[in-house]
């Protein structure tokens, strides 16, 4: 039966829902610029009318409103925009990661510059055709040591940089899995959390913002998929294999990879099987697959290990051991100032560009320069000239390419694949700024619209307390005025 306390109750209904309102507004102002936050709002609706359909109840004029109750907290936010933002940050973390390799390869080459390798070889022939020109001068073999010696320094050099950036690939590899595994962790935990709070029929916001968080961080590391479930929790799989699982992780590990010079390797921990990422195998021997389907910073640093750093290395490598073949073939012939020849120009155990130098008895003693084709002609210079005109031999690439064009073809494609990489990087930049913008106008907070809100929830309490106040005088009057005739 309906009564003044009925309406005393829908309005103290009314006040509680609207405090509870004006409490959500203010978390949203106070977490506007809170990275990964998403607008929260009551859902108001309608209190049970009175009375229930019966059919024995009185007649009357029918069923009367209760008020306003606060049935949940809605949550603002796109799952869907969600995988797309995380998809395209894989993309855009994998490509960053690439082109910031390349910027460290063309450090390392220091190309163009006149103290790259370009202009090394270039002072290095010149040296022999200044040589062929005046032969009995020791001052000009002298020139030709000190550029061989230069020449052979900055292939090492360049060589060994590129193989110390492999290294350090190699244990950001290793730091990076950790990091899965922390993160992996985190998201387990919270998991467990949010479906014991699910089971209570109450709704996790702001714990499924943080998870959201880790999850767009975990996918800025390596390509994952998610699902949600019924309880709330959510599973993430790598290659089809679960990471995480409501509150439990298949953590990865590292090992080393005979077959890839024992650098690092994707296992799962409790299987020692490697990881599977998209149909490719998380260890060396990556092939040019690979890079339109690894993504994350785990993935570019795998790519740039195992398929862009070994073929830069491997130029390097092509140039060292053409250059030992060819002028020592040539030198072996030349007669040097004491009238010998049989003697190596560079060092015959040069296996690549990490042990090139020149000939240490050479190095000691610049009169063994050969450069004569007889004994008896030390004023010859036909076999430095000979060694000069190897500027212009074709030796590389199956007799093709001279030295200095393969050297000058390995850095224009150094290039330009940088400037793929720099271009791909871009647009995946732009494409998640997009991406995040249009997630940012659903889930983000609008400080004008909060305000208006505030206002709407600020003046619906105060008319329910004037409710309130009334039916109070109402009942005064009942209680205390009624009954006092004739006393």
């Amino acid at each position: 039966m309906l009564s003044t306390f009925g309406t005393l109750n829908t309005a103290l209904t009314t006040l509680n829902t609207m405090q509870r309102s004006i409490q959500i507004t203010s978390h949203n102002v106070a977490n506007a610029s809170t990275p990964g936050y998403s607008r929260q709002k009551s859902i108001l609706t309608t209190g049970d009318p009175y009375s229930a359909p019966n059919s024995n109840r009185h007649v009357s004029f029918g069923q009367v409103g209760t008020g306003v109750v606060a049935e949940g907290i809605q949550r603002f936010r796109s799952s869907f925009l969600d995988s797309q933002v995380r998809n395209e940050t894989t993309n855009f973390k994998g490509w960053e990661t690439r082109y910031d390799a390349y910027q460290q390869i063309q450090v390392s080459l220091n190309e163009p510059s006149g103290t790259g390798l370009n202009s090394m070889l270039n002072d290095f022939w010149a040296s022999w055709s200044n040589l062929a020109a005046t032969p009995d001068s020791v001052s000009a073999r002298s020139n030709v040591v000190e550029t061989a010696v230069d020449l052979s320094t900055t292939l090492r050099d360049s060589r060994r940089q590129l193989t110390d950036f492999q290294t350090e690939l190699d244990d950001r590899i290793a730091l990076q899995v950790d990091e899965i595994n922390h993160i992996a962790g985190r998201i387990a935990d919270l998991n467990g959390t949010i479906r014991e709070v699910v089971a209570l029929d109450q709704q996790p916001n702001d714990l499924m913002d943080e998870r959201d968080q880790l999850i767009t961080q975990l996918a800025e590391m390596i390509n994952i998929d998610v699902s949600e479930t019924e309880t709330g929790t959510t599973m993430i799989s790598v290659g089809g294999k679960l990471l995480v699982m409501d509150h439990m992780v298949h953590q990865m590990a590292v090992d080393q990879d005979p077959a890839n010079n024992m650098m690092n390797r994707v296992v799962w921990e409790d299987t020692g099987a490697v990881v599977q990422v998209r149909g490719v195998s998380l260890e060396g021997g990556l092939s040019a697959v690979a890079a339109d389907r690894l993504g994350g910073t785990l993935g570019g640093a795998m790519l740039a290990r195992d398929i862009i750093l070994p073929d830069k290395i491997s130029e390097l490598d092509d140039i060292a051991n053409a250059l030992v073949s060819e002028v020592n073939a040539l030198h072996l012939t030349a007669f040097g100032l004491d009238g010998a020849n049989g003697r190596n120009f560079f060092d015959a155990a040069t296996s690549g560009a990490h042990n090139i130098d020149v000939n240490s008895t050479i190095k000691n003693d610049h009169t063994l320069v050969g450069t004569a084709a007889a004994t008896d002609s030390l004023g010859d210079g036909s076999v430095a000239l000979e060694i000069a005109r190897l500027q212009s031999a074709t030796v590389l690439n199956g007799g093709t390419t001279t030295i200095n064009d393969y050297y000058r073809a390995a850095i224009t494609s150094l290039g330009q694949e940088a400037q793929q990489a720099d271009v791909m990087m871009t647009n995946q930049e732009l494409l998640v700024d997009h991406l995040s913008t249009r997630q940012e106008e659903i889930s983000g907070v609008s400080l004008d619209e909060e305000t208006v809100h505030l206002l709407q929830y600020q003046r619906t309490y105060q008319a329910a307390a004037r409710v309130m106040t009334t039916v109070d005088e109402m009942l005064d009057k009942v209680i205390n005025g009624m009954g006092l005739v004739g006393r």
